[in-house]
């Protein structure tokens, strides 16, 4: 009997909540922790490799909004914010819209190789394959994760998810939007001998796996911690404590880590302070997704001290700059690991992170909070269909699709940065979304119930920040009336006393001659 077949007599097949309610399996719940057999999980084609992803996006929307609750009954509410977290969670939905149908883009490049250059063809059914890349994809996901900390620029393709100054499930969405491109090099290393399906199975349940390890809640884990990444094996990698900088980088097991000295266990008398050395300061998804990569690859290598002499003098150190690790600097001490450099100290020059800490967040006013969680709860719903139907929609509605859901998360980011232009760009995409909907009023559609809630939201989203901005220049107004009715009153005083002072000045000299 089907798990939810009970949905069907409760929702309509195509509705979110039955979308979302069938996902919630015992089964999906068991992927989550990389519970899975090559029995269940071997195929031969990777048409037939499901989007593991999508199939536990829904115990993963359960396990944030559960940890969420503990920590605010807990008294942890200091461990997630309102602004952080949507931050966090659009990077995610920006992630899997760069992801081709949901697949690794390495996968194109990936069967490319298998095809034409395999050394060895491993039988695809045997569970000795299965088994055999369960561990070598991981040691390659230990080196691509390496590579994108230490090899030069490629840091700029992950500084994103480490750009959170907290550490709970929504971090761990936190991902780069085009950190594929740099890690498809090490998943290809596969390809001269695992069969592509086979490949692919693991690279889904290595990413699954590792959404488990963001969280506070979790101590030690005692003996797993031995053999198996766990969270605090992973708090240390996201600390910007100086003993916690480049170190932890295992997915699935911490042996690697052990093996080539980049462990470091969590201390409990110095916990890890999250972020980066130096914080961005922003809720800008665009700025927060691509700066490093630009300020790395185009800007490092003219920098310039405080008397204006180069850095990085010549150009050999101005190449050095780029593919040297982002923490180098003429002088500093690097050793050669696979094909990049690597930092003798990557702790050289961290500075202890300053306590108390003191989290970047622009106090945003109630009705900014309330609506931006309200259209963050509706672009959500969005993209929760956009996963199920991408398949199926045209590019053109595709690229419409994404760049409704980039242009959203910049005026999130706005809000939550307190841009004085915020509302306005708010009015502007509500204006483009009603002109979109107008457009699809002419289909064989129509004017269907859901597109009727739609447009009516974005009409009263319109009419609240035009009252509002209203409200604002009147009151600005207002006050700037008051004022100059106030200043002459005031200057005729000031003109006043200093008349008294001056007769008081001549009436003392007179007594002094």
């Amino acid at each position: 009997m089907n798990e939810t077949a009970w949905l069907d007599r409760v929702f309509s097949n195509t509705s979110l909540g039955h979308r979302l309610l069938e996902r919630l399996t015992l089964t999906n719940l068991r992927h989550a922790f990389y519970l899975i057999s090559p029995y269940e999980t071997t195929v031969d084609k990777i048409e037939d490799v499901p989007n593991y992803n999508a199939e536990v996006s829904a115990w993963w929307l359960a396990f944030l909004t559960a940890e969420f609750v503990i920590l605010f009954i807990s008294g942890h509410e200091d461990r997630f914010a309102l602004n952080d977290s949507i931050t966090s969670i659009c990077a995610g939905m920006l992630s899997q819209c760069f992801k081709f149908g949901g697949r690794a883009v390495a996968i194109f490049l990936y069967v490319l190789v298998w095809d034409n250059w395999r050394i060895l063809e491993l039988p695809w059914d045997s569970p000795w394959t299965w088994i055999l890349c369960l561990f070598f994809q991981d040691f390659m996901y230990y080196l691509g994760h390496r590579a994108v900390h230490e090899a030069g620029f490629f840091w700029g393709l992950h500084t994103i998810h480490h750009s959170s100054e907290y550490y709970n499930f929504s971090t761990a969405l936190r991902q780069a939007a085009i950190q594929d491109a740099g890690l498809a090099i090490y998943d290809c290393l596969q390809a001269f001998f695992i069969p592509p399906a086979i490949f692919l199975v693991h690279r889904y349940f290595s990413e699954i796996f590792q959404f488990i390890m963001h969280t506070s809640l979790v101590d030690t884990m005692g003996p797993l911690g031995l053999v198996f990444n766990t969270p605090s094996h992973h708090r240390v990698h996201h600390g910007r404590n100086p003993y916690c900088i480049d170190k932890n980088y295992g997915g699935v097991f911490i042996i690697w880590d052990k093996m080539f000295n980049t462990f470091e266990a969590e201390r409990s008398t110095d916990p890890p302070i999250y972020g980066l050395i130096t914080n961005e300061n922003s809720f800008n998804q665009i700025y927060l997704q691509f700066h490093t990569l630009w300020d790395l690859f185009l800007l490092k290598g003219f920098m310039k001290d405080k008397k204006g002499e180069p850095l990085f003098p010549g150009i050999v150190n101005k190449i050095k700059a780029i593919i040297y690790p982002p923490g180098w600097f003429p002088g500093v001490s690097v050793t050669p690991f696979f094909h990049w450099m690597s930092m003798v100290d990557p702790s050289h020059k961290v500075p202890e992170p300053s306590k108390p800490v003191v989290k970047y967040s622009p106090p945003a006013r109630i009705i900014v909070k309330v609506y931006v969680a309200v259209s963050f709860i509706l672009l959500l719903a969005i993209f929760f269909h956009f996963e199920y139907d991408r398949i199926n929609l045209s590019y053109l509605e595709c690229s419409v699709k994404i760049a409704y859901f980039v242009v959203t998360m910049q005026c999130f980011g706005a809000f939550f940065d307190m841009k004085w232009y915020a509302r306005y760009i708010e009015i502007a995409r509500c204006c483009g979304v009603l002109g979109y909907y107008a457009f699809l009023m002419f289909d064989h559609i129509g004017a269907g119930t859901h597109r009727l809630f739609v447009i009516s939201l974005h009409i009263m989203a319109i009419l609240l920040w035009t009252t509002d901005i209203l409200i604002e220049k009147f009151s600005k107004c207002c006050c700037h009336k008051n004022n100059q009715s106030i200043a002459p009153e005031k200057s005729i005083v000031d003109a006043r006393d200093l008349e008294r002072a001056n007769n008081e000045i001549k009436t003392i000299s007179k007594c002094v001659e």
